[in-house]
């Protein structure tokens, strides 16, 4: 019997495929998991909205942290706690990506035109260009208000402070009578590093960038080539 009790999974970059499918293989192995008495939750970046299309993958009984620990659900259908930016400041996060000129988009109900029509879960931001990206990043870092991380090299994703991945898998953990040690992250992004540190196993994907790998315990095949997979039948024999 496997020493872990939760195996939490990233999406993008990790359990889907570069075509933003699961395949067969993670599939199966996911199923072979939850038949041996492990929960997989899924730990991801993304809104409820789009990440909703996969969860019938997992129990529906599986917890669920969401907007990089934006969102903390304890099953499927009860949210625990949503933990927003602070209304004022998001107009001003919103007007420096414009002062940017770069793409960025929003979880929650924020106005685009900068005005706060509801909680503002996360502000993403995106351009083609690194250096543009690094200085903003750098910037909102700098500010010492919000827990910045990214999912790829050429976003920036901002969240309340004290808001990760960790935190909201260390909120649900805990009721289940689940220690972090008997925690398996799996994840590809910067904003994996806080979980992959935290869980007992942390695993990278090889697709990930260095920075991720070095602070992993382990790293599996690339997403394309069913790390995942193979990762959950290497704890399961």
């Amino acid at each position: 019997m496997s020493k872990y009790k939760l195996i939490a999974l990233d999406l993008d970059g990790t359990l889907l495929n570069s075509r933003k499918e699961i395949s067969s293989q993670n599939l199966h192995w996911i199923r072979k998991a939850e038949q041996s008495g492990l929960i997989v939750s899924f730990a991801t970046g993304r809104s409820r909205s789009s990440s909703e299309p996969y969860w019938d993958t997992v129990s529906s009984e599986a917890p669920m942290i969401i907007s990089n620990g934006a969102e903390v659900w304890e099953n499927h259908n009860r949210l625990l706690s949503r933990y927003a930016l602070p209304c004022g400041e998001v107009p001003k996060l919103l007007a420096l990506a414009r002062e940017y000129a770069v793409h960025y988009w929003t979880n929650g109900s924020c106005g685009e035109d900068g005005s706060v029509v509801g909680e503002c879960l996360k502000i993403g931001m995106y351009d083609p260009d690194l250096s543009i990206i690094s200085e903003i990043r750098e910037l909102v870092t700098s500010w010492n208000k919000f827990e910045v991380s990214s999912s790829a090299a050429n976003n920036v994703e901002i969240n309340r402070k004290g808001v990760t991945k960790a935190a909201g898998l260390a909120e649900v953990v805990g009721p289940l009578g689940i220690k972090p040690s008997e925690v398996v992250a799996i994840g590809d992004g910067i904003n994996d590093l806080a979980m992959l540190k935290w869980a007992g196993l942390g695993v990278a994907m090889e697709n990930a960038p260095e920075i991720v790998k070095e602070a992993a315990d382990l790293v599996t095949a690339a997403n394309d080539d069913d790390g995942v997979a193979q990762m959950i039948q290497s704890i399961l024999e």
